[in-house]
């Protein structure tokens, strides 16, 4: 019993485990934390498969703010503990303004993070426990990872180069083929099969400008060679670097087949100077490479980045971007007149 009170008499009230616990159901408009606190109850004392398994959930806690979900993290002890299951996890919540289409990708990210361990990669890969249907969709539970997020700017971690950590690890994903997923992820069969889909973003958009970016990335489209297998989101804060261990890559929600110049376009961005060094873009490549990633160019990545920015400029003009539709015009333009430039 957990006592609130005592009677006259000295007796004490409150409610009772099962009482609470009941009181504690997760609904739309509890605080994340509260959710997150019932989906790991139900999901851990549900998951083992043994009867009379209870989950006690220690301070749960916020650990990052994402487009469509709420990470938050809790120690758990169960009791019995037979499998050794006590320990520390994570709850993906979405959130209230998620889209329709995050429990589809939560489903995928479970199947293929059940997948990956198999496959002996040479970078981390979480351990999920589940998917549990939450009020505002899949709430995907997997154990915590300890960590520091990888600071894509140079020199902000002492003994840590961005620029080689990330190639490290797009190289090691991009070498698996994307066909061996085709069972799990959408996607394209092939990098220019891909490459010709993104540039649907330009149809609907007129003017000079677009016309030029647009005749520029269709003259350079990838080879007509096999996808491989993307992450989709290969930002710092997706990738945890912990002492004597290799680089553990999360949330997977945004997994394809597709062409390897995306995955470097998501980071790049078409910024000058990525990882705020000279020529980032090309070191990022040269590294990259140099870990046995595919033969990515730098025009072939540069158009990803033009598709990327024709979808902020067609989201601008519809009034949903973040910068005004000339700002995002100017953008496109920088990374043509640099694309422009390139030898490939």
């Amino acid at each position: 019993m957990w006592v609130v009170g005592f009677t006259e008499g000295g007796a004490p009230y409150g409610l009772i485990e099962d009482e609470f616990r009941a009181a504690d159901a997760s609904h739309d408009g509890e605080p994340g934390w509260r959710r997150a606190r019932f989906v790991l109850r139900e999901l851990l004392e549900h998951s083992s498969g043994e009867p009379g398994v209870r989950a006690e959930v220690g301070h749960v806690r916020m650990i990052a703010q994402g487009m469509s979900r709420q990470a938050f993290a809790a120690e758990v002890e169960l009791e019995p503990d037979t499998g050794h299951r006590s320990g520390p996890y994570v709850v993906l919540l979405p959130r209230s303004d998620s889209d329709d289409g995050l429990n589809e990708r939560v489903q995928r990210e479970l199947a293929l993070l059940a997948r990956l361990p198999d496959l002996r990669l040479s970078v981390g890969i979480p351990e999920v426990v589940g998917a549990y249907p939450e009020p505002r969709g899949l709430a995907l539970v997997r154990r915590f990872v300890p960590g520091v997020e990888l600071d894509l700017r140079e020199g902000r971690q002492p003994g840590v180069r961005p620029c080689e950590t990330l190639a490290q690890v797009m190289a090691c994903i991009h070498r698996l083929e994307g066909a061996r997923f085709a069972d799990l992820l959408p996607g394209s069969e092939t990098r220019r099969e891909h490459a010709l889909t993104a540039l649907r973003v330009f149809d609907g958009l007129a003017g000079p400008e677009v016309g030029e970016a647009r005749a520029w990335a269709e003259a350079h489209l990838p080879p007509v060679s096999p996808s491989v297998l993307l992450h989709g989101d290969l930002l710092g804060q997706n990738i945890l670097l912990a002492p004597d261990a290799p680089p553990t890559v999360i949330d997977w929600e945004h997994a394809r087949r597709g062409d390897p110049a995306y995955d470097i376009a998501i980071v790049t961005r078409g910024v000058k100077h990525p990882f705020q060094l000279q020529h980032g873009r090309e070191r990022l490549l040269e590294e990259y490479h140099g870990n046995g990633g595919a033969p990515v160019t730098l025009g072939q990545v540069a158009l990803h980045e033009l598709c990327l920015v024709a979808g902020w400029y067609r989201d601008s003009l519809a009034g949903v971007g973040l910068q005004p539709p000339h700002e995002e015009l100017a953008r496109m333009m920088r990374i043509l007149r640099r694309a422009q430039r390139y030898a490939d």
